[in-house]
């Protein structure tokens, strides 16, 4: 998930890279990808050691995965994998308030799919994660932080989302 999300985030020829090699898992795992993805992580941290910027991207899919992860006890779920949830909730978020074209989306949730990543949490009590989501690290002054997509290759954090936008992304991932 860490791979799909630096890509997505901040590069979007890593993206491309990824989806020409979608479906093998050996070939996802080299020490190319890996070391690029590494690279973007730690530019990223260097540049902002604070987290007052750039460094809140790399939250991207976290607010709605980290719901998921407290709701379902910190079992079930490995955190890429309610990561990557927070990722197709966090993408159709961005596409339902126009931020994100549907075919960036598209791509997007194709990508986590042939990564073999989930889409749902199955049997996570949707009050719970909503519950989480309120009282995360990144909610201030009462607002949650969202780091949203853009385009592919950019992102940035929004506060003033649409609850309707985010109650129809919870709908979509929450079984």
């Amino acid at each position: 998930a860490e791979l799909v999300k630096h890509g997505f985030i901040l590069d979007e020829e890593l993206v491309q890279l990824l989806e020409a090699r979608a479906g093998d898992p050996a070939a996802l795992a080299t020490e190319e990808l890996i070391a690029r993805s590494t690279a973007i992580k730690a530019r990223v941290v260097s540049e902002d050691e604070r987290e007052a910027g750039a460094r809140t991207l790399l939250n991207y899919g976290h607010t709605i995965g980290h719901g998921i992860e407290a709701a379902a006890g910190f079992s079930g779920y490995l955190h890429g994998e309610a990561v990557a949830i927070g990722m197709h909730a966090a993408g159709r978020i961005a596409c339902e308030t126009g931020l994100l074209p549907a075919a960036a989306l598209d791509r997007q949730q194709n990508l986590l799919r042939a990564c073999g990543l989930p889409e749902r949490a199955e049997g996570v009590d949707r009050e719970a994660v909503v519950s989480a989501m309120r009282s995360d690290k990144k909610v201030r002054a009462g607002e949650i932080s969202w780091v949203l997509l853009e385009r592919i290759g950019e992102a940035a954090v929004y506060r003033d989302v649409p609850e309707e936008a985010v109650e129809a992304a919870l709908d979509a991932v929450l079984a």
